[in-house]
């Protein structure tokens, strides 16, 4: 009989006791995997939007309402107006190569009029002069988008024959934006002047403040010029115009990763603790074991087992009992990801990376050597000291067990 064989059978004789050993190794390794993926998550969507954002400085109307991280990094949607008119007066201050604006209005959580059965957050694009989804145009050969096109962010799902309804009318949907890890990922762009006339059309004349949405824009986008001082450019705006509120975005990056810091600091030492009081627990586990199965051992050496292999049949239980349970605390760990962040998303906002089928399978991989590491380190002590126990005194200090 193989060393490997006659380890699932100990470990299936000892059934309750393998399965409280490995409850402890699954609850460990998945709140590893869980916190892992989340900050993988997490850093990904940030770098992603660093990269890809391509605007160093969002301006919006200086409201209650108005948030730039929720609106650079959620697709919540925002029912929030300015002036058009306050672009132009930008371009005067040094520093600024090109401004675009952009009109954000919703669909309704109605069947009868949309195709998705949420609010999503609409936003109308001025394709004369902008620069944020222009790399994605030129990628796919993209013209100009039409009256009746538009693009969807990468988490809105794409719907068979790519017509959709937005607001009761139709649109076809002429392609998928690229993962950006940005509020753009949940949004759904169009032509600023259609999503003008469907907010006018759907929604009342009290959002607009006594305007009209054809002279109202929700946000505008700057690039600066290469080299300039972006926090200057900032100062200038919000002094110049009490009515807006500019933020760059590399400080809401910065901002959004302190307070990611702040929690995985906390989440942290947590799982730190949960690490040090399971291997603990696991080591007393296996120890205790150990000397249950003296006798046991005794006779194998006895029959002419080796010592290394007592060490390698004890290692191998570890190992069965760490792999199993590792292998579902790991696949539990992915499948609590999305739950998790939608309730960290209440408390904080949380840029997205790319999170698909393949990532999940790494984090799944990574967590299962986590645990075969955790049941070795566990095991190698009262390994070493069963196998290094001569026959006589193993048999006479130890029972069955």
């Amino acid at each position: 009989m193989s060393i490997l064989k006659l380890a699932y059978l100990n470990v299936i004789r000892r059934k309750n006791r393998s399965l409280l050993t490995g409850i402890i190794t699954a609850l460990t390794i998945l709140t590893f995997v869980l916190v892992f993926s989340i900050f993988s998550i997490v850093q990904n969507g940030l770098n992603l939007t660093t990269e890809r954002l391509g605007a160093d400085i969002i301006v919006l109307p200086n409201e209650e309402d108005s948030n730039s991280l929720e609106t650079l990094f959620t697709g919540t949607p925002k029912a929030i107006y300015m002036s058009k008119n306050i672009e132009s007066g930008l371009k005067n201050i040094k520093g600024i190569e090109k401004t675009t604006s952009q009109f954000f209005t919703s669909t309704i959580d109605s069947d009868e009029c949309c195709s998705y059965y949420k609010t999503l957050r609409l936003v109308g694009i001025n394709q004369d002069s902008d620069f944020i989804l222009k790399p994605w145009f030129e990628k796919y050969s993209v013209n100009s988008l039409s009256d009746s096109e538009v693009i969807i962010g990468s988490d809105i799902q794409v719907i068979l024959g790519n017509k959709i309804s937005i607001l009761s009318h139709p649109f076809k949907v002429v392609g998928t934006l690229y993962n950006t890890g940005s509020g753009m990922d949940d949004t759904i762009f169009m032509n600023i002047d259609k999503a003008r006339l469907l907010a006018k059309k759907n929604f009342s004349n009290n959002l607009w403040n006594g305007s009209t949405p054809e002279n109202l824009v929700s946000s505008i986008l700057i690039k600066a010029s290469e080299g300039a001082d972006i926090e200057d450019i900032v100062n200038k705006i919000n002094n110049s115009n009490p009515g807006v509120k500019a933020t760059s975005t590399s400080s809401s990056i910065t901002m959004i990763k302190e307070q990611m810091t702040s929690i995985s600091k906390i989440i942290l030492f947590l799982w730190l603790a949960l690490l040090l009081i399971s291997s603990l627990a696991l080591i007393g586990r296996f120890n205790s074991l150990a000397k249950e199965r003296k006798k046991e051992i005794g006779f194998l050496r006895a029959m002419g087992i080796h010592k290394k292999d007592i060490f390698k049949l004890v290692i191998s239980e570890a190992w069965i009992i760490a792999g199993i349970s590792g292998l579902i605390g790991s696949i539990l760990g992915v499948i609590l990801v999305n739950p998790a962040l939608s309730i960290l998303e209440e408390a904080v906002v949380v840029p997205q990376g790319q999170w698909s089928l393949s990532v999940s399978i790494v984090n799944i991989i990574i967590g299962l050597v986590a645990s075969l590491i955790l049941g070795l380190l566990a095991s190698i002590y009262p390994a070493w000291k069963n196998s290094s126990l001569a026959p006589q005194e193993a048999i006479s200090k130890g029972d069955i067990g």
